[in-house]
């Protein structure tokens, strides 16, 4: 070889391994793009339209759990007259939880079918109507069918509220959270001064009728909830964004590597030579062949003319007596062939006597088959009857076990089984419900036990008002926390429920004048602030869009178990001893009974997430 075809060559290697390896960043590239899959959360528009739903949520809540916190206010008179307050509050939750937890989880096998806007309205009216039917009570079962009534509208709302809020901000969802729950805080603050001027000014009815108009209020905020499909973004606008990012980069890595492409010539006279060597190869095989043929026909022609020769040769030597030898042959074969036909006649006859017996056994043959035909066939028909049999067991068998799939697959349809095996989740969902019920049971007799403590009843109306502006100023500081720091709710949540221990055995033993009394109000309703607003981001934090409904109807099912069995216990209690402070001690045992799993989560679960995040991060940063 010479110097320019070993340059050549290396040439047209390097380039090759070039062009290999821009193939392969391609290929990169497409797998990448493959793998990027568009979520929805990638979707939500977190503004647009969000911002309506925000305010229909504020509206809605203001309207519904607003006025909440003065029920004991309002109907203070009413449940002392019964002498069976505890019984009746407890009677209430319970009742209210049990379809509150059910229409909670309707709403995820409702959404598939139907939108959320129609399922909220239908919410608000379950919620709304009974609230005014609630001037006409008589007695403390009146109450009880009513709060049946408004659970399922409630557990509709709340639910459909959480998930299409949640579904429009992902960026942004603590901090709009936050805000509007400051918007929504002022309910508590409202409320309870409205309420106890509304009982001065029209009495109990009068102020029931006009808290439940109110609440029909919620069937506007609720007729604003548009599906987040309709308002979000277009996924061509997510992967074009996404693939100009990755192909700047990709450009970036790859503009220090240059290739060329080496073109490779044939030479004409190479060309020709090779055509001319495959010419004379094809012609000469042809000429040798022809050659072998003519040879061959010539043989053939004369053998045959000398077969013809010797054939008349042999005819010629036949003679006379030869032909007498053969007639005396003849007459030996026509003896032979006689003998042969009297064998065959005789050997015909003897055949004929073996089929005539063969034919006698046939038919005892068959008559014994026939026989036992018959009782195969008995057999057969009593063996079909014991199938039959099994085979109705069976059926039966089979329509219980299709009953048991037939419930299974409507327990699917209610409940995502993944989250009812995940034991982080569910730890989450007891947790909160413990604080919840005990903070709900602590907030709404409040008024009771500052009247038992010998307050009068104004004073117990200004605690309620001490409470909420306590609790709205502390949503306001909450929200400036979330917008400077990025923390996770479930540790914000757990955090209040610590201070909230301290701060309720503040409350029980520093209440005994009206000032101290006061202050640790203030100090509980600040505290709960930030238990309220981020318990609905506990549940949902870590789980998909898709998973907010069915996440939401489990929480609702646990927080029903543990108000309705805790609450009781704890209503019991109270009507048993008959003292508050014993009530107040069984809310603080409720209050404090997940600290402890949720210590453990953290530290098992969390931080070696974190740890594995972080190791991540750092791997990532070395390869840059």
């Amino acid at each position: 070889m010479t110097a320019t075809e070993i340059t050549d060559t290396t040439i047209n290697t390097h380039t090759i391994n070039n062009v290999v390896e821009k193939n392969n960043a391609i290929v990169k590239m497409e797998k990448l793009n493959e793998e990027d899959e568009i979520k929805l959360e990638d979707l939500a528009p977190d503004g647009g339209w969000g911002w309506i739903i925000v305010l229909a949520m504020i509206l809605t809540f203001f309207t519904t759990i607003g006025p909440s916190s003065s029920f004991s206010i309002i109907f203070a008179e009413f449940l002392e007259a019964s002498g069976q307050a505890g019984m009746a509050s407890s009677l209430f939750n319970s009742l209210f939880m049990i379809t509150y937890s059910l229409a909670s989880l309707l709403t995820d096998t409702l959404l598939k079918r139907h939108t959320p806007r129609l399922i909220g309205v239908v919410g608000a009216i379950f919620f709304a109507l009974p609230n005014v039917a609630l001037a006409f009570v008589r007695n403390i079962y009146d109450v009880a069918f009513i709060c049946f009534l408004q659970g399922f509208g409630f557990g509709f709302i709340i639910t459909i509220s959480n998930t299409v809020f949640n579904s429009y901000f992902v960026k942004k969802r603590p901090k709009v959270m936050s805000a509007s729950q400051i918007v929504i805080g002022l309910g508590s603050i409202v409320y309870p001064m409205l309420c106890g001027w509304l009982l001065t000014e029209y009495g109990f009815r009068g102020t029931a009728a006009i808290v439940g108009g109110i609440s029909l209020h919620s069937i506007v905020g609720m007729s604003l909830m548009h599906p987040v499909e309709w308002h979000a973004k277009k996924p061509e606008e997510v992967r074009a964004e996404r693939a100009h990012e990755k192909k700047q980069r990709m450009f970036r890595a790859m503009s220090n590597r240059r290739s060329t492409i080496a073109v490779i010539h044939v030479s004409s006279k190479t060309k020709c030579s090779s055509l001319l060597s495959l010419k004379e190869e094809n012609e000469m095989p042809l000429l040798i062949e022809n050659s072998k043929l003519s040879t061959q026909r010539v043989a053939s022609v004369s053998a045959i003319e000398n077969g013809i020769r010797g054939s008349l040769a042999r005819i010629r030597a036949i003679s006379a007596s030869n032909l007498v030898n053969l007639a005396n042959r003849t007459i030996c074969i026509l003896n032979d062939t006689r003998e042969i036909l009297e064998k065959r006649n005789k050997e015909w006859q003897i055949s004929r006597e073996i089929k005539e017996e063969q034919e006698k056994q046939d038919k005892e043959i068959q008559e014994k088959e026939e026989k036992q035909d018959k009782e195969i066939q008995e057999r057969d028909e009593k063996h079909d009857q014991e199938i039959h049999e099994k085979e109705e067991k069976q059926d039966a068998e089979g329509q219980s076990v299709e009953k048991k799939i037939k419930f299974k697959t409507i327990l699917k349809e209610l409940v995502d089984m993944s989250l009812v095996k995940n034991l982080c989740f569910l730890n989450l969902c007891f947790g909160v419900s413990f604080v919840c019920t005990s903070d709900f049971g602590f907030s709404s007799l409040l008024p009771l036990i500052m009247t038992d403590a010998g307050y009068t009843k104004s004073e117990a109306a200004i605690s309620m008002t001490v409470s909420g502006i306590a609790e709205w100023t502390s949503k306001i500081l909450l929200t400036i926390f979330t917008l400077v720091v990025n923390v996770k709710q479930k540790y914000i949540f757990f955090t209040a429920t610590i201070f909230m221990e301290f701060a309720r055995i503040g409350f029980l033993k520093y209440s005994n004048t009206i000032m101290s009394a006061y202050i640790m109000i203030a100090i509980v309703g600040a505290v709960r602030s930030w238990l309220l607003v981020p318990q609905p981001l506990v549940i949902i934090e870590e789980q998909d869009i898709k998973k907010f409904a069915s996440a939401y109807g489990i929480y609702s099912v646990i927080s029903s178990l543990v108000t309705i069995i805790f609450g009781a216990i704890i209503g019991l209690i109270k009507d048993w001893t008959g003292s508050y402070e014993m009530y107040q001690i069984s809310l603080l045992v409720l209050n404090s009974a997940f600290i402890l799993p949720w210590i453990l989560q953290f530290i098992f679960v969390d931080f070696k997430k974190w740890r594995k995040q972080r190791a991540i991060n750092q791997n990532e940063i070395y390869r840059l």
